[in-house]
């Protein structure tokens, strides 16, 4: 086994990234998903969620997958307004009061 992303204690990226990996066959599991409840009696360092890969031999195939996501840039295309009225934020590709999916312009 071995490491292949620690996460910040209180961000979820974990989740993420842990999805990302299993979607292309790769088993791994979290450590130390719920030490944020230990913050203050151990180290923020001690606390970090870490996700591991079960086998060795995928660790290079997981790493690129990380570090592609870690890449991948945020579309922010500012806010709109959705044909239900409402206002959402840019980064939001879906109305959250009646799931339009945003139309954008080519």
């Amino acid at each position: 086994m071995k490491c292949v992303f620690t996460a910040n204690t209180m961000s979820g990226d974990q989740e993420i990234v842990k999805s990302l990996l299993e979607k292309e066959g790769i088993p791994c599991i979290i450590r130390n998903e719920h030490l944020a409840m230990a913050l203050g009696e151990l180290a923020p360092s001690e606390c970090a969620p870490e996700l591991w890969i079960l086998s060795d031999t995928d660790f290079a195939k997981a790493k690129e997958i990380v570090e592609a996501w870690r890449n991948t840039e945020v579309e922010n295309h500012g806010t709109w307004v959705c044909l239900c009225g409402e206002t959402i934020e840019g980064q939001f590709s879906s109305c959250w009061q009646c799931e339009r999916e945003r139309q954008i312009d080519p």
